[in-house]
């Protein structure tokens, strides 16, 4: 498997990162999502796997996920260009 953060090295056995300097880009991407994201417009929003969701909601998902993937492509820029 490849390690989710950088893509290019293998992960570490039982693990999603191929060292402490992905997991602790891993982690910073987490603790800004958390941060700078919209709060969730309903509860509960991927629990009911958006059935019950408005469509406000719907849209702060998606804004969430675009900004979390550019966070996950600014970090793989920096990785690959050190």
């Amino acid at each position: 498997m490849k390690c989710q953060v950088c893509k290019t090295n293998e992960a570490k056995p039982n693990s999603i990162v191929c060292g402490d300097r992905c997991n602790n880009a891993r982690l910073e991407i987490i603790r800004l999502s958390s941060k700078y994201t919209p709060t969730n417009g309903c509860e509960n929003c991927w629990g009911d796997l958006g059935q019950g969701c408005t469509k406000k909601c719907k849209e702060e998902f998606k804004k969430s996920d675009e900004f979390v993937a550019e966070l996950y492509s600014l970090v793989r820029g920096v990785l690959n260009a050190s």
